[in-house]
């Protein structure tokens, strides 16, 4: 009885001691901003990680947690209080951020030091490689057709490559990112400025808006243009979301 007694007890310790040890507080620190460009919202795709925070000590090894940066370039993240590193994936980007330089082919980015014991909000700017003006989309016949003026962004530290694809996007809602299933791509070799234009099918293809959104009764379409350069796999500049009136069904 006396053993039982015991074991008893110190199973109850054991269960203590585990519920002192997970006891640890929730997040309760709020880290937003916004990417900007020249002071406007940086249109971003919305579907690709790319700012991440690291938390160091504690006995563990982070990877980091990607911030998740919308299509108009706005963070939000829920924190634990405490001292982080903030930084980029290790990738080639088509733009370049004021805050974080490259240490070199396969090194990574500068990591920024940041201690967040209260919310916080702080703006980080970014330098695309080209800017993209004027993106219209139109119904043209059986087709969606998008086009853009495209121009160099003289200001980089890095000289930009040149644009090898010009990516169309459609969807029926107003968010639109490299998720959307409807997509197209044409080659475009811009070096310095130029124009990009890309026709999305609307029936009878594969790749058409009618096929790819089934029971689909909208006539209308939400539409980005997007341009892939050259040695940078994933990561496209993007256009704003604009609305396509009088898709026939």
């Amino acid at each position: 009885m006396k053993n039982i007694a015991m074991i008893s007890i110190a199973i109850l310790m054991l269960v203590l001691s585990s519920c002192e040890y997970d006891n640890y507080d929730e997040p309760s620190v709020v880290f937003n901003g916004r990417l900007t460009t020249n002071g406007d919202n940086f249109l971003y795709d919305g579907n690709q990680g790319v700012l991440k925070v690291i938390q160091k000590g504690f006995g563990k090894v982070d990877n980091g947690i990607y911030l998740r940066v919308d299509e108009s370039g706005k963070f939000q993240q829920l924190l634990f209080p405490g001292e982080y590193w903030l930084t980029l994936n290790n990738v080639k980007y088509p733009f370049e951020f004021e805050d974080f330089h490259s240490l070199g082919s396969g090194l990574g980015y500068d990591s920024l030091y940041m201690n967040i014991n209260s919310n916080i909000t702080k703006n980080f700017e970014v330098k695309p490689y080209f800017n993209i003006s004027n993106f219209r989309a139109t119904v043209e016949g059986d087709n969606i057709v998008l086009r853009a003026d495209v121009a160099v962004n003289t200001g980089t530290r890095e000289t930009p490559p040149r644009v090898i694809f010009a990516r169309g996007y459609v969807g029926t809602a107003s968010i639109v990112s490299s998720r959307n299933a409807c997509t197209k791509s044409k080659r475009a070799v811009i070096t310095t400025t130029g124009s990009v234009e890309v026709t999305i099918p609307i029936h009878n293809d594969v790749v058409a808006y009618r096929t790819i959104y089934v029971n689909n009764f909208r006539d209308y379409a939400f539409c980005r243009i997007a341009l892939e350069l050259d040695g940078i796999q994933n990561y496209y500049l993007f256009s704003e979301t604009v609305k396509v009136e009088g898709v026939p069904q």
